[in-house]
């Protein structure tokens, strides 16, 4: 959601802020600012709507001299609640002008407090966060860690916050609850962000707060504070890719992230897997191998639900356990019956996913055991769960899920893989999956170089305004991914539904507009999608064919994508990259902006 960031320094450092706020933006587009402070007490103020290129502009076009400030805080704003204007971006200012506040999450009882405040001040916005700024002048004692402390007990909810005063130029304090909330530090500079992937460009020692503490800095450095206690924290590193943000030659992130997959799936397994000996090892899975469980319950949303749920077929199948999947925001709020009994693994493709984090703390304090699958080392999910794998994808930089994608399935098969060759169930079978896999990064490659006639079929069918995914059994969540991403870059209608259930009411749906796209590599449930599908074909209505290459019957329908032959359990590898480069292509052919789709952000901290 919003993007926050701080620096604190005497340098001038305008073009640094843009850039910042530019590896921020995947968090949100809808407007952005730019607060600056000197020792002089002069403020200079910058906002604009939309995208952080609309900022740049206004600044360079005032091409002012910015270099004897040495406090800075700029924002990227999701409107949550509230229009998109100028008023309602932050920071939001007191009305003697001397507090200026950037929040990031929701303040629940922001009604209740502006109605008290209004009898006093005068407001300008629609937003919660300005009923901070005006409690900072109502409240305000002695400093500002003083006056924090007594905003706090009056505001509800969660919430990460900064706070500049104008009298006290050389000094800004943070706090956080839920929301993310990192320092970052390179030699005598400071930085603070709301999370590390605006940070890894310039330093890679960072050090997370947790809730409830507060951080102040000043000319002295950074102190961090859990109520009266200063701390003395640990600082962690970054990975960084330093190919992350270069395009190289495609027209978008989401393009190259698509042909990042089959070196993606490769590291998942680098150093894991010894295809010659036929053997699976890692630190964390032999952990999770001691732990005693019998059934699995996986929590996730989005993407990274879909990933869990091929993730829960490869446990009940291959491994014999019983696995439950939830989506995240439905999870938060059922009866809960934990036990020590279940491992309990939590999916975050965008690290600081609310609804999850959520979820693995009520687990966490009913004592379950949990295990996480996240992308960036230091993220809440990671510092909670008992046990991780990171992603190790690099960044995804566009809003939307690829590349996380393939490395959640890599690993939720590699984990079921080593419980099932532990439990010695069927080690034929077991060695027939991993010696497959060992050719499995070129398979992928050879969906990609199939992608020039991907693009003429989302060309050609780009006209149609509905689409329909229809699979079965493993390869249902995939037709869900795929539905899912050309819902998400084309703003086109999709839906995706199991194809043996056709006939209880999917069929009165489909016509000459609404085609078909069928999943049907050769394997299990083959013969049953033809029947399917012929039923479709005899009302002469549209389908596209996703098969095995070779397929003897792909000349019955209307277009095919061929994709290589491998077993049922490998096969939603090669899938995806075929249906993400469909919706892709589909999505560039309608000049979307396919990097920031409307109305989504890539971390979700407000449920």
């Amino acid at each position: 959601m919003c993007g926050i960031f701080a620096y604190l320094w005497d340098k001038e450092a305008t073009p640094y802020l843009l850039n910042w706020l530019r590896s921020l933006e995947y968090r949100w587009y809808d407007s952005a600012w730019v607060c600056v402070i000197n020792n002089e007490k002069n403020i200079y103020l910058k906002k604009a709507t939309w995208r952080v290129s609309n900022l740049a502009s206004k600044i360079q076009g005032e091409n002012k001299n910015l270099n004897n400030f040495n406090t800075w805080i700029a924002h990227t704003r999701w409107a949550t609640h509230w229009k998109v204007t100028e008023n309602n971006t932050h920071p939001h200012f007191s009305n003697n002008d001397r507090f200026y506040v950037v929040h990031n999450w929701i303040i629940e009882n922001y009604i209740d407090l502006k109605k008290e405040l209004e009898k006093k001040y005068d407001f300008y916005s629609d937003t919660d966060t300005e009923v901070v700024a005006k409690l900072f002048e109502d409240l305000f004692e002695k400093d500002l860690v003083t006056t924090l402390k007594k905003v706090l007990n009056k505001i509800e909810w969660a919430y990460a916050i900064a706070v500049m005063d104008k009298e006290n130029p050389f000094e800004i304090v943070w706090a956080k609850l839920w929301s993310p909330l990192v320092v970052g530090i390179w030699i005598w500079e400071l930085f603070i962000s709301s999370d590390s992937n605006a940070l890894k460009w310039i330093t890679k020692e960072f050090i997370s707060l947790e809730d409830n503490e507060y951080v102040v800095i000043n000319n002295t450095g950074y102190h961090i504070y859990s109520g009266e206690e200063k701390l003395n924290k640990k600082s962690e590193e970054i990975e960084h890719n330093e190919d992350d943000d270069k395009l190289w030659n495609f027209t978008h992130y989401m393009e190259k992230e698509i042909y990042q997959m089959p070196e993606v799936y490769g590291n998942a397994i680098s150093w894991k897997v010894n295809f010659e000996e036929h053997t699976i090892w890692s630190n964390t899975l032999e952990k999770l191998w001691n732990l005693d469980f019998e059934k699995i319950e996986i929590i996730a949303s989005g993407t990274s639900y879909y990933s869990a749920w091929v993730g829960a077929g490869y446990f009940e199948e291959l491994s014999g356990i019983p696995t439950t999947i939830h989506v995240s925001t439905e999870f938060k709020y059922k009866r809960h019956f934990i036990d020590d009994k279940t491992l309990y693994i939590f999916i975050s493709q965008s690290w600081e996913t609310a609804d999850t984090r959520d979820c693995l703390k009520i687990v966490k304090e009913r004592w379950g055991h949990t295990f996480g699958l996240v992308n960036v080392v230091g993220s809440t999910i990671a510092r909670l769960t008992d046990m991780w794998l990171y992603t190790h994808c690099w960044t995804e930089i566009w809003v939307a899920s690829t590349k996380a994608f393939t490395w959640n399935l890599a690993v939720l098969l590699l984990m079921a893989l080593h419980l099932w060759n532990k439990r010695d169930l069927d080690y034929n079978k077991y060695r027939e999956i991993l010696s497959e896999m060992e050719s499995l990064q070129d398979k992928m490659t050879k969906v990609l170089a199939n992608a020039n006639k991907i693009k003429a079929l989302a060309e050609k069918y780009s006209k149609y305004k509905n689409m329909f995914y229809l699979w079965r059994n493993l390869l249902f969540p995939i037709a869900l991914e795929g539905s899912l991403k050309l819902k998400e870059i084309t703003y086109h209608h999709s839906e995706a539904y199991p194809s043996g259930e056709l006939k209880h009411w999917p069929l009165s749906l489909v016509d000459e507009n609404f085609p078909v796209v069928s999943i049907n590599p050769t394997w299990k449930f083959y013969e049953k999608n033809i029947s399917t599908m012929k039923e479709v074909k005899a009302r002469d209505w549209i389908v596209i064919w996703v098969v095995s290459e070779n397929d003897e019957n792909k000349n019955l329908y209307d277009d095919v994508i061929e994709i290589p032959n491998t077993s049922l359990e490998l096969t939603p590898f090669t899938i995806s990259i075929a249906l993400d480069l469909f919706a892709y292509f589909t999505a560039n052919h309608l000049w979307r902006e396919i990097d920031k789709p409307r109305n989504l952000a890539k971390s979700v901290t407000v449920e």
